[in-house]
C-alpha cells in the first residue's frame, strides 16, 4: 500500500524479471478442427507440423499440449513427430 497522494515507485521491469520461458505451445496455428460427428466434444489445433492442443470436453478446456507421435514399422523405419 502507499499513502494517498504519493506515487508508487516506478520500475524498469516487472518484479522477478525476466521470468520463466513460456510453458504453452506457440500461438502460430496452421489449422483447427473437430471430429466429424457433431456429438463429439473434441477440438484440436495444428502448428509446426504437429497436433498441438486438444480440447475436451469443451472448446475452452485445453487438456493436452504438444501431442507427439512415434511411427515405426518392421524393417527399421522410425519417425518421431514433435515440436
Amino acid at each position: 500500500m502507499h499513502s494517498p497522494g504519493i506515487a508508487p515507485p516506478i520500475h524498469d521491469s516487472a518484479p522477478g524479471a525476466p521470468g520463466i520461458d513460456a510453458r504453452w505451445t506457440s500461438s502460430a496455428k496452421n489449422g483447427v478442427g473437430t471430429a466429424l460427428s457433431a456429438a463429439s466434444p473434441v477440438w484440436f489445433t495444428l502448428s509446426h507440423g504437429i497436433l498441438n492442443e486438444i480440447y475436451y470436453p469443451r472448446v475452452d478446456s485445453a487438456c493436452t499440449r504438444d501431442f507427439g507421435l512415434v511411427v515405426t514399422v518392421s524393417g527399421g523405419y522410425f519417425s518421431e513427430e514433435k515440436r
